[in-house]
C-alpha cells in the first residue's frame, strides 16, 4: 500500500469510527455520571459528559492496528515488534490513567507519578530519543541516562501540554489535528511510511471527534482524551526522531506545538511567582486571558487555531530552509512568541525589576546581603547584654541603624525588682527640636514585648520622619527581628539566667 493511499484510508477510517461512536460514548458517560459540572474554573454552563476520550482511543487504536500491517513489509508480524507492543501498552496505560482521573478526580501527585511511569515504560520499550538534533543535519548521540531523562520529560511535557490547553470547546482536538497534519507532511517528506499511519489515524480521530466537541460541545474528551492525544504526539514524534538527524528532529514538533508548549512552560513560572501551588488549576492560561480580553469562545479557539497553523507552516519552512537560512526562519516564531507573551501580560511576571526584587529578597532571607549580616551582628550584641542598661544601649544602636528618629522602651511596673528606670528614651540629635508628633509624615510603631508564655514585659515605641528619609525595603522585617531578640533577652533576665 502506497503512503498517500494509506494516509487517506487510515484518516477516513479513524474519522468515521469517531463520528459513529462518539454519540454513544457521550450517552454512556451521562448515564454513569462521568460529567463535567459548571464551576468557577469552567466556562460552560451545562453538565457535559467528559469521557469522550474513549471514542478517540477506540478510533485510533482500531485504525492503527488495521493499517499498520498493510503498509509494513512484514505484515501483521510487525505489530509484535517490541516498540509497537510497548507503544500500544503505553497508549492503553495513559488512557486508563486519564479515565480513572475523570471518574475519581485523582490528586496531582498520583497523576504526575502515573505520567512518569508511562514515560519510563516507553523508554524501556525502545521508544527513546537517541540523537539530540539542534539543526536539520547534525545530531549528538545521547548516553542512555540522558536519553531516559529527555524521553520521560518529553512524554510528560506533551501529556500536560494538551491537558492544560483543553479548556475550551474543540481547542485541544483542533490543535492536535493541525499539528498531526503538519507532522504527517514531514513524514511524507522524510519517507517514513509507518508514522504516516499513526499521524493519519490521529488526525482522523480528532476531526471526527470535533464534530461533537466544537462549540457548543455536546461531549468533552476529558483527561482520558487529552492524556491520550499528548502521549500519541510524544511517542510518534520520538519514533520519528529515532536514529534520525534530519527532518523529523524533535525541534520540528517543538515549533509545531508552540502554543500548548508555551502555555505549559509559562504555567509553573506564573504560579511560582504569584505564590500559588504548582499543580493547582487556575485561570491564567492563554485561552482564559483571551476570554478576559473580551473575545468569545469561538473567536478564542479560532485565534489559537491560527497560531497553531502559523507554527506548523514555520516548521515546514524550517525543513525546507538551507542551513544558512534555517536560523532566520526561527526569527519569525521568536518575534511571534515575544509579541504573544507581551500581549497576554506575561512580561509583568518576568519584568527585570520584579526579578531583581525577588533575588534581593532571597539573598536577604538567606543572610547573604551585607545589610542583613550587619544587622545580624547587632542582634548578637543585644543577645550578649548582661544588664538592662546594656540591652538599651545595644537597642539604640539597632534603632539608629534602622534610621528611626526616636525610640522609647517602657517596662511594666515592678516587673524587674531593684531596677529603678521604668522608661528609656533615645532620639536622633538632629530630631530633638524638629520632630513634630502631630505631623502626618510621622511613622509611629508601637510593639508589645510579649513572650510566648503570654507575659508582657513592656512596650517598644518607634518613630520615624518619612519626610526626612524613606523607609527601607526591609525596615519592618528588621524591626520584628529586633522585637523578638529583645524578648529573648528579657526572658533570660526574668528567669535569672544572668
Amino acid at each position: 500500500m502506497q503512503g498517500i493511499s494509506a494516509a487517506l484510508m487510515s484518516f477516513f477510517c479513524a474519522m468515521t469510527i469517531a463520528l459513529c461512536i462518539t454519540p454513544f460514548v457521550g450517552r454512556w458517560s451521562s448515564r454513569k455520571g462521568i460529567c463535567d459540572y459548571p464551576s468557577s474554573r469552567r466556562v460552560h454552563l451545562d453538565c457535559i459528559p467528559r469521557a469522550g476520550g474513549i471514542a478517540l482511543f477506540i478510533s485510533f487504536v482500531i485504525t492503527y492496528l488495521i493499517f499498520l500491517p498493510l503498509i509494513s513489509d512484514q505484515g501483521i508480524s510487525f505489530l509484535l515488534h517490541r516498540e509497537q507492543i510497548f507503544f500500544i501498552i503505553g497508549a492503553c496505560s495513559i488512557f486508563c490513567l486519564g479515565l480513572w482521573d475523570d471518574i475519581k478526580n485523582l490528586s496531582p501527585w498520583i497523576k504526575f507519578s502515573g505520567q512518569i511511569c508511562v514515560g519510563l515504560l516507553v523508554w524501556f520499550g525502545g521508544i527513546n530519543v537517541q540523537l539530540l538534533s539542534v539543526t536539520l543535519y547534525h545530531g549528538i548521540a545521547l548516553p542512555s541516562w540522558l536519553s531516559l531523562i529527555i524521553t520521560v520529560f518529553w512524554v510528560v511535557l506533551l501529556v500536560n501540554a494538551i491537558n492544560l490547553i483543553d479548556g475550551l470547546d474543540g481547542l485541544a482536538a483542533g490543535i492536535c489535528l493541525f499539528v498531526s497534519i503538519t507532522l504527517l507532511s514531514l513524514c511524507f517528506i522524510s519517507h517514513k511510511p509507518l508514522l504516516i499511519v499513526g499521524f493519519s489515524a490521529l488526525a482522523g480521530s480528532c476531526l471526527g471527534f470535533l464534530r461533537y466537541n466544537f462549540n457548543p460541545a455536546s461531549v468533552f474528551m476529558g483527561d482520558s482524551g487529552s492524556y491520550l492525544l499528548g502521549y500519541l504526539l510524544a511517542a510518534l514524534t520520538i519514533q520519528g526522531a529515532m536514529k534520525s538527524q534530519a527532518t523529523v528532529a524533535l525541534l520540528i514538533p517543538v515549533i509545531a506545538l508552540g502554543v500548548p508548549l508555551l502555555d505549559t512552560l509559562l504555567a509553573p513560572v506564573r504560579r511560582f511567582i504569584l505564590g500559588k501551588k504548582m499543580f493547582r488549576p487556575d485561570q491564567g492560561h492563554i485561552h482564559h486571558i483571551l476570554l478576559r480580553l473580551g473575545y468569545s469562545q469561538r473567536r478564542v479557539v479560532m485565534i489559537i487555531y491560527g497560531a497553531t497553523i502559523f507554527c506548523g507552516m514555520t516548521a515546514l519552512a524550517f525543513v525546507f530552509a538551507k542551513d544558512q537560512f534555517a536560523s532566520y526562519v526561527l526569527v519569525i516564531p521568536g518575534v511571534f512568541l515575544f509579541l504573544t507573551v507581551k500581549k497576554l501580560g506575561y512580561l509583568e511576571y518576568i519584568a527585570a525589576d520584579k526579578i531583581w526584587g525577588w533575588l534581593r529578597d532571597l539573598t536577604d532571607e538567606a543572610g547573604l546581603s551585607n545589610e542583613r549580616r550587619s544587622f545580624l551582628n547587632i542582634q548578637m550584641q543585644i543577645m550578649q547584654s548582661n544588664t538592662l542598661d546594656d540591652l538599651w544601649v545595644n537597642v539604640c544602636i539597632a534603632v539608629e541603624k534602622l534610621d528611626f528618629d526616636m525610640a522609647e522602651l517602657f517596662f511594666q511596673k515592678d516587673f524587674f525588682p531593684g531596677y529603678e528606670k521604668k522608661e528609656m528614651r533615645w532620639s536622633r540629635p538632629e530630631a530633638l527640636s524638629g520632630l513634630d508628633f502631630s505631623q502626618s509624615c510621622q511613622f509611629k510603631l508601637e510593639m508589645p514585648l510579649m513572650a510566648q508564655s503570654g507575659t508582657t514585659y513592656g512596650i517598644l515605641w518607634l518613630i520615624k520622619d518619612v519626610k526626612r528619609s524613606d523607609m527601607s525595603h526591609y525596615t519592618l522585617r528588621r524591626v520584628e527581628h529586633l522585637r523578638r531578640t529583645i524578648i529573648g533577652v528579657l526572658d533570660k533576665f526574668e528567669q535569672g539566667v544572668w
